[in-house]
């Protein structure tokens, strides 16, 4: 029994092409998974077992790398506009001890605006508008005799089609500005767009020849082609109402699932 579950393991275990090894820790796992169209957790796996670090794509200035240890990994991943794991990642790897939270209780300055919320919206609503912990704002709310708030999380209003719109053609700095929501909101929204970052998307003027290729062929085949990330060409078939490529196999298979 147990040979013939090894034997369906190995049968399971997808095997990622050679093109897609040589990418492995050069460019964002997720990025792989697309272009190859394999599951993201087979290529952490493949790219851990072969000792290759995660691509960490973001360059830290020295004004955040000092902030290291210095700050809440929560409040550096606001500043950054980043993930609070990426911050957590790059603490670790050098090897900086994290914010001690008394310290960052006495450190941490309060604007009137924050001061003002406290108890009138819930503790981890205004948490994450400040990028601290629930703890340290319900210290603080205490501390000014301040009631907790009864009113029940309101989720998130739904994206306008203005909003969106907006996604990649400025900064997510000023997306922020306009649409009155976090910088880390805006960039998880429009990641799971498949649209690039303002500054990244602009590094490189698309020609006629380059514009003709999307759609005739899959995003991830196309982005290599052209030397540019997956997302960008996303961004640019998408601005220029062109559809997703889908091959003739597929197209054949599509109407023989109607009885």
């Amino acid at each position: 029994m147990k040979k013939k579950t090894a034997d369906k393991a190995s049968k399971q275990k997808t095997v990622l092409p050679k093109a897609a090894i040589k990418k492995l820790g050069k460019v964002s796992d997720k990025e792989i998974a697309q272009q190859y169209n394999v599951v993201y957790t087979v290529v952490g796996r493949e790219r851990r077992e072969r000792g290759i670090p995660a691509f960490d794509h973001f360059e830290w200035p020295k004004r955040l790398l000092n902030m290291l240890g210095k700050k809440s990994d929560n409040e550096i991943a606001r500043l950054a506009g980043v993930a609070v794991n990426t911050v957590y990642k790059k603490r670790v790897v050098l090897g900086i001890a994290p914010f001690q939270q008394s310290t960052h209780n006495s450190a941490y300055q309060w604007k009137k605006s924050a001061i003002n919320k406290l108890g009138k919206v819930t503790d981890s609503e205004l948490a994450e508008q400040l990028g601290v912990s629930p703890g340290m704002v319900a210290s603080k709310r205490r501390s000014l005799g301040r009631d907790a708030s009864t009113k029940r999380y309101v989720p998130r209003r739904p994206w306008t089609k203005r909003e969106i719109a907006m996604l990649g053609r400025i900064s997510d700095a000023k997306v922020a500005e306009a649409t009155g929501r976090g910088r880390r909101h805006i960039r998880t929204k429009r990641e799971s767009l498949g649209i690039a970052p303002f500054q990244q998307q602009n590094k490189s003027q698309w020609s006629k020849k380059m514009l003709s290729k999307l759609g005739k062929a899959p995003d991830g085949q196309v982005a290599e082609e052209l030397g540019v990330a997956l997302s960008t060409v996303s961004v640019q078939r998408h601005r220029h109402g062109i559809p997703a490529f889908v091959s003739s196999k597929k197209a054949k298979k599509s109407p023989s699932k109607k009885r």
